[in-house]
């Protein structure tokens, strides 16, 4: 991480450490899980309703989650203008809104740009995970991001341990589809998944 990025989560968290970001973490579920089981890791949160991210903000703090930050915001905004370069460990994307009706496609979260801004910011090394019950919302994904430079590890399983959550179970009855890609660069696949293995 530059010494840009260390200052500016530095100044979020109160510390030092790896960075995972989960976008649209919905009730919580793995972003607590995964605070929960790496607490020397920290764990921030895009919540674009300010009701729902304040609400996970006091859940966190009940729980003594102190590696647990949560902003009420667009991640469009976010990842593109205030996080910077390099300084992300992974990026956690489960289940956004696929908006499937071709007048509303420019609402998706995934864009040439924002995929762009997801590149930027990773580690060397860093990794997206992406899971969702469409596999043509998948496809579009990772066609963005490998367009960004990532590279789709073909093998990866998903996340050891990631709970089920309420949403999934009620929506991805045909099945989960998953894929993770990495932000090429020193610090090796390999690396990388020794160091984020244990996100829930």
């Amino acid at each position: 991480m530059s010494g840009d990025g260390a200052r500016f989560w530095r100044t979020v968290f109160g510390v030092d450490g790896h960075v995972e970001v989960e976008i649209g973490p919905g009730r919580g579920e793995v972003l607590f899980a995964a605070a929960a089981a790496a607490p020397e890791r920290l764990f921030f949160g895009i919540e674009r309703r300010a009701r729902q991210a304040e609400a996970l903000a006091a859940l966190a703090a009940a729980r003594g989650l102190g590696n647990v930050r949560v902003v009420a915001a667009d991640a469009r905004c976010v990842v593109a203008h205030l996080i910077p370069p390099a300084s992300v460990a992974a990026y956690h994307i489960y289940f956004p809104d696929p908006w499937p009706k071709n007048r509303h496609r420019a609402r998706r979260l995934f864009t040439g740009d924002f995929a762009d801004a997801l590149a930027r910011t990773l580690e060397p090394g860093g990794v997206v995970h992406l899971a969702t019950d469409l596999p043509p919302l998948l496809d579009a994904m990772v066609a963005a991001l490998t367009g960004a430079g990532l590279l789709r590890d073909p093998q990866a399983p998903p996340p050891a341990g990631r709970p089920v959550t309420a949403f999934e179970r009620r929506y991805a009855r045909g099945g989960t589809y998953y894929a993770r890609l990495v932000r090429p660069g020193e610090g090796s696949a390999s690396g990388v998944r020794g160091r984020v293995r244990g996100f829930i």
